[in-house]
């Protein structure tokens, strides 16, 4: 069937592959629903550049659980990377790195089928050399059903993470028009009402040639009814082989369909020629997969069983080592024995490839079959499940099966592996916000191990403690107890728990105000991590000394900090912990006056459907802090809903930002009154044992509130000036350590050309809500109320900026960005920026709808 309508995505392959072929290599996200054609047109376009570029197909499983990597696995006798991923030491760090290589050694054209199937290290694989095309001779086309990738889905995730990449493109693949279905209707010669069959398929390709080849003049409602049609001319025998090819895969050895069927190869060769099956060296697929899932479906539940039960023998008989497959069969044939046998093997292999949610999967399916096992081996099951589901981020899912492990650990009398259990209980209640379950967890696990004498095991023990301690506020005890921890660590030669209890010795002695010490010990827990590999440890201490300098206003260290965490962790493509790095780095932005900056990186942190409960804080503190500033009227949603979070932890690190937003934004809707009320509880737990500066942005607050409150500590030196009315000097203190806002607030207790000064800067800081608080104080104290700038940004009852009135100008005009950029001599992407700042200051969905109300912004025009 001639390929219809698809001469514009074979021109935009060209001119990517001419990108390549000049080592500029591309990855192109090829998205369509099911049947729209996207492997029709790969193997059109590899047809057309035949002879220039080496050709690759490696596709994903519709199975219940992908192979790991199962596109790799096609692929790897002709990149030569077999042996690297048959090596079960293999590590993705060294195995992603060859891969990239081999596809670029030579021109390749490398098509990776139906991503939407893909497990989770195949998507690794896509993320990582999406990031890392340039420099090779490859064009790398992945394709995948969009109507089956919800927002949630790990692929939605991954083309999320690979959105800024300039090596990446995405590409819709549309269906066919009425005429183009008229086109194949009569070339097909079938008498059919063409409109009705355009009607029923939405012009879905495969589902229009499936009705054609029928030749049937009653048009089927569904595809599946389309394929049971033509499935039903073949003979009896032919019948029984197809139904064994839907069973065995998507792709399978004609020998076992054969086998399975109890059938000759005349019967197969009669599902080739009806076209319903294909032969590819020594195996079968079906033409497209929904051809395969509707023989499936139409199979009863008897029968499907029988012929499972008959794969699988097939499978064992010819000395398969593929113990997913076989697992899946023997789930679908309900042999208990072999899935508790294949399942926990299949789980190992995913784990060894970092294939974590698969993993997950496969152990969730042996738990499933497992009750015929010792309370040892059931719980060994739960153990790895509980672990692999804290790797994907099922938090929840890991702590119910951790303390259902827990529970026949303790039937059992197996008192280390209890202790280890509850200390595992305690990290996933603390990550999940539940501290008093964390805490008492984590008591227990000292008590149960303690007995058993010294060991890894216990030091692990002694530092969960000490992070827990360190969290709440409680310095000296975090050090009493990292302290202990890696005495034990050392003692059992264990450099994971080493630096586990440095990093939590370092932020404590930092908190209590000891900075070279502390410094020391993160960076030595930072050297560990990274000298072993240990990620999670290596982020951990780029947080903590991000996060510790940020609380003592070294804002431009922070930054760094930060950023080179990030950088290490994109470069491994360690996404989840990227997220915890990124909400700290926006809050910093924030602090520094890049308000639209923070936003959308917190934003874009907040929109990760695999988000973290402990990095959901850190994105949304610098959300709701804008949102204040700005006077926006959800705020007040966003702050009920941050509270409940961060007093559902119980720790100072999250109790007193969320303090302080309150407060500002007490302050900002003109209840003053109401801040020593709001903060009170916060400030009777955390004043004798916080960070200074945190504290004295408290005090300040609560100052403004009425209290009187006695401190404990010196208030640092921008704060003390303020305290004393030396405005300027405030401010310039505040201006040399990058907090624009505040200086700002210093400003406005000053001389009325200091007050000016102060609204203005607000405003240039995008903080109307800000600025008019300024203004009702000095009202209220009977001071002169500065006017403002007499910019643009004053002059319309938005509170647009001059830039933006510009931009809002040039709307008006039908301008596109480009247009505009073009204009203003600014970047197509900082006029996207802006845009969406005017749309959101209108408050209207759209262009359109912003140029409709600017008659009423935009100054008059004056005559001529």
């Amino acid at each position: 069937m001639r390929l219809l309508e698809r001469d514009a995505e074979l021109t935009a392959l060209s001119s990517y592959w001419a990108d390549a072929a000049g080592g500029h290599g591309r990855l192109i996200l090829l998205g369509g629903e099911g049947g729209a054609g996207k492997t029709s047109l790969a193997q059109e376009f590899a047809r057309r550049i035949a002879g220039r570029a080496r050709f690759l197909v490696g596709s994903s499983d519709a199975g219940a659980t992908p192979r790991p990597l199962g596109p790799l696995v096609d692929v790897a006798d002709e990149l030569g990377v077999r042996a690297g991923l048959d090596d079960p030491d293999v590590r993705r760090t060294v195995l992603f790195p060859q891969v990239r290589a081999a596809i670029g050694r030579v021109p390749t054209l490398l098509v990776l089928e139906d991503l939407h199937w893909a497990d989770e290290a195949t998507m690794d694989l896509v993320r990582y050399l999406g990031r890392r095309m340039n420099g090779i001779s490859a064009l790398v086309v992945a394709t995948f059903r969009d109507d089956e990738v919800a927002r949630t889905h790990p692929l939605a995730v991954m083309m999320g993470d690979l959105a800024t990449s300039a090596s990446v493109a995405r590409m819709q693949l549309p269906l066919l028009t009425a005429a183009a279905v008229a086109e194949l209707a009569g070339t097909a010669g079938c008498d059919i009402d063409v409109g009705a069959l355009y009607r029923s398929t939405d012009g879905n390709p495969f589902f229009v040639t499936e009705v054609l080849a029928g030749r049937t003049e009653k048009l089927p409602t569904t595809v599946r009814d389309a394929v049971l049609a033509r499935a039903a001319r073949l003979s009896a025998q032919a019948r029984r082989v197809l139904d064994a090819a839907a069973v065995v895969g998507p792709s399978g050895e004609a020998g076992i369909v054969l086998e399975v069927s109890g059938q000759n190869s005349t019967a197969l060769d009669e599902c080739v020629s009806g076209g319903l099956l294909f032969g590819h060296g020594p195996s079968v697929a079906f033409r497209h997969d929904l051809a395969r899932q509707a023989v499936l479906e139409s199979l009863p539940p008897g029968s499907a069983a029988e012929l499972h039960r008959r794969v699988l023998a097939a499978l064992v008989a010819s000395g398969s080592g593929d113990d997913r497959r076989l697992a899946q069969h023997a789930v679908g044939c309900g042999d208990g024995a072999a899935v508790r046998m294949h399942a926990p093997r299949a789980a190992e292999q995913a784990t060894r490839l970092d294939s974590h949610r698969e993993a997950a999967e496969h152990l969730r399916t042996a738990i499933r079959y497992a009750d015929p096992l010792p309370a040892a081996d059931r719980a060994d099951l739960l153990e790895r499940y509980s672990y692999e589901c804290y790797l994907t981020s099922q938090s929840v899912e890991a702590l119910d099966a951790r303390r259902r492990a827990v529970v026949l650990r303790e039937a059992i009398g197996d008192a280390r592996r209890i202790g280890v259990g509850e200390r595992w209980l305690s990290r996933l209640s603390w990550s999940l916000g539940r501290n008093e379950d964390a805490e008492r967890y984590a008591a227990a696990a000292v008590a149960t191990l303690e007995p058993l004498g010294s060991g890894a095991d216990l030091a692990m023990a002694y530092s969960n403690v000490s992070l827990l301690r360190m969290k709440s506020g409680t310095a000296e005890e975090a050090l009493a107890w990292g302290r202990r921890a890696l005495e034990a660590a050392r003692a059992a030669g264990d450099r994971e728990v080493q630096a586990h209890a440095l990093n939590n010795i370092g932020a404590a002695l930092l908190r209590r105000g000891d900075l070279l010490t502390g410094r020391a010990h993160l960076d030595q827990s930072l050297d560990i991590a990274l000298a072993d590999g240990l990620a999670e440890h290596a982020a951990r201490a780029w947080v903590n000394i991000g996060a510790l300098q940020a609380a003592k206003r070294m804002l431009h260290a922070a930054e760094r900090t930060l950023r080179t965490g990030i950088a290490y962790c994109v470069e491994r493509d360690l996404d989840l912990l990227t997220l915890f790095l990124q909400g700290w780095l926006a809050g910093v932005l924030l602090e520094r006056g890049e308000t639209d900056s923070a936003v959308r990186l917190a934003q874009d942190v907040l929109r990760h459907p695999q988000l973290s409960f402990v990095s959901r804080i850190p994105a949304m503190l610098p959300t709701i802090l804008a949102s204040i500033r700005r006077g926006d009227p959800a705020v007040e949603g966003q702050l009920a809903e941050v509270h409940q979070l961060a007093q559902g932890t119980g720790e100072p690190q999250r109790l007193l930002p969320v303090a302080l937003l309150r407060a500002e934004a007490a302050w900002t809707a003109g209840r003053s009154a109401d801040i020593v009320a709001l903060t009170d509880e916060t400030w009777a737990r955390c004043a004798l044992g916080w960070e200074p500066w945190v504290m004295a942005e408290l005090a300040w607050w609560r100052a403004i509130g009425g209290a009187h409150d006695m401190l404990s500590f010196e208030l640092p030196a921008p704060f003390a000036l303020m305290q004393q009315g030396r405005a300027r000097e405030s401010a310039a203190a505040w201006t040399e350590i990058g907090r624009p806002f505040w200086a700002a607030l210093a400003l406005a207790g000053g001389d009325p050309k200091d007050t000016s000064e102060a609204v203005a800067a607000l405003i240039r800081l995008d903080a109307p809500a800000s600025a008019e608080a300024v203004r009702r104080d000095l009202a209220k104290r009977g001071r002169p109320v500065p006017r403002g700038p007499r910019s643009a940004a004053l002059a319309n009852s938005a509170g647009l900026t001059g830039r933006q009135l510009d931009i809002l100008g040039h709307l008006v005009e039908g301008l596109s960005d480009a247009e505009i950029a073009a204009r203003l001599t600014l970047s197509e992407r900082t006029v996207g920026h802006h845009v969406s700042a005017v749309l959101r200051k209108l408050g209207v969905p759209s262009r359109s709808r912003a140029a409709a109300v600017a008659a009423a912004i935009l100054p008059a025009p004056s005559a001529s």
